[in-house]
């Protein structure tokens, strides 16, 4: 049996998805088992998740995963370089994956491995010319992209192929997935399956294969009209989004705002500094516009820069709404435990039991009384996130339920 690993957020699980899911059952003709790594209730890109991570992984599981295992919010809420980094590190240590499977967006993966092997390498070339671009106060990801079209001109890599590879979003990730994967000597193979439909960011709605992006703005705007959608999930998807708008509402950055302005307005200059991504004064700019700022998304546009794009403004953002300091990433450079989160397969679960070489949780409860202090303080950490997420999301507070009390579906 053949056991493949996808890095997901299922934010929430559309045709696309289940499009990768029913590519891998082909090409592996149904001997396989798929385990999915699942993003907490806050997600890579500095959001919180659409829906809660149990009712995400509800979502993977009826549409054919086997296992579903959380990424923690401490890890998963960070750059693409170590988001890729720490998924890769959990998946090569639960001992039983065989390969990793991610969308792409290049019709050609030597494109992604090519540009993967240059960045984990890092010649003295790579980095002169990436330091040098740098100093033009150019952003990172620009820089990067520079450094790397300079590089490869003896490559015969065509320029505007490995520029469109850079810009996708799946294609960054892909990168990092196989960088990741290089510098931790990993012998997972990788199985790429080229992305359909709408791109990563499009906002729009299409036929079928609609980004997440699409959806979410769609169900945000819109919160019972999921029927709007059918074409776009799948039917088990949108069973569970009507029982579950019965319940909570769906996160988002507007959802938060009060909190989210509040972080910033209840921190000092000093406190703010010692926070993941803060450098260049951008403190004294986040002080600055809160006060005038009408929504978090008006905040983020007005502390947009060169240096500091949306996304790593909203990552900081939820670092501090979750306390996330350097303190914290300072002392937990890897995640420290792997939990499942759903199950449909008890014999897998039993393997992973027996051979990963982290500790594996199906009961916060017990596993928090017989684990070490490290272990602990990230499970509170963990525990923290999804009560302060639930605190917001939940319609009745009545319907409150710890970490603590909650038991993985087998």
């Amino acid at each position: 049996m053949n056991i493949v690993g996808i890095i997901s957020e299922y934010n929430p699980f559309h045709n696309g998805h289940l499009h990768q899911i029913n590519e891998i059952k082909k090409l592996f003709h149904n001997d396989v088992i798929i385990i999915c790594l699942l993003s907490s209730n806050f997600v890579q890109r500095g959001e919180p998740a659409l829906t809660d991570k149990y009712t995400r992984a509800d979502m993977a599981i009826s549409n054919g995963a086997g296992i579903v295992l959380e990424y923690p919010s401490l890890f998963c809420c960070t750059s693409a370089e170590a988001y890729a980094d720490n998924a890769v590190y959990i998946l090569n240590n639960i001992g039983i994956i065989d390969y990793i499977c991610y969308g792409s967006k290049a019709s050609d993966n030597d494109n992604v491995k090519k540009i993967s092997s240059a960045l984990a390498e890092e010649s003295d070339d790579y980095k002169d010319i990436l330091k040098s671009e740098l100093s033009k106060g150019v952003s990172f990801p620009k820089a990067r992209a520079n450094a790397l079209v300079s590089l490869m001109n003896d490559c015969d890599m065509e320029n505007n192929r490995l520029s469109e590879t850079l810009k996708s979003s799946n294609d960054i990730l892909a990168i990092e997935y196989e960088k990741a994967l290089i510098r931790q000597k990993s012998a997972l193979f990788t199985i790429p399956i080229e992305r359909i439909g709408s791109d990563y960011n499009d906002q729009s709605l299409k036929e079928t294969f609609s980004s997440a992006t699409a959806i979410r703005k769609q169900l945000l705007s819109n919160p019972e009209d999921i029927q709007s959608l059918e074409e776009n999930i799948p039917l088990s998807t949108m069973e569970i989004l009507k029982n579950y708008t019965k319940i909570k509402n769906y996160g988002s950055m507007d959802l938060f705002n009060d909190l989210i302005l509040y972080s910033i307005i209840s921190k000092s200059n000093k406190e703010i500094r010692n926070f993941p991504l803060v450098n260049e004064g951008i403190e004294n700019l986040l002080k600055k516009n809160v006060h005038s700022s009408r929504s978090v998304f008006d905040f983020v546009q007005s502390c947009i820069n060169k240096r500091y794009p949306a996304t790593r403004i909203q990552r900081l953002l939820i670092h501090m709404l979750l306390g996330a300091d350097k303190d914290i990433y300072s002392r937990f450079k890897r995640p420290g435990y792997v939990r499942i989160l759903a199950c449909a397969d008890k014999y897998l679960l039993s393997q992973i039991s027996q051979k990963s070489k982290l500790p594996i949780f199906t009961s916060l409860k017990k596993s928090y009384n017989v684990s070490d202090l490290n272990v602990k303080t990230l499970i509170e950490f963990e525990n923290k996130a999804c009560d302060i997420y639930n605190m917001v999301c939940l319609k009745d507070k009545s319907d409150y339920c710890s970490e603590f009390s909650i038991k993985t579906k087998i």
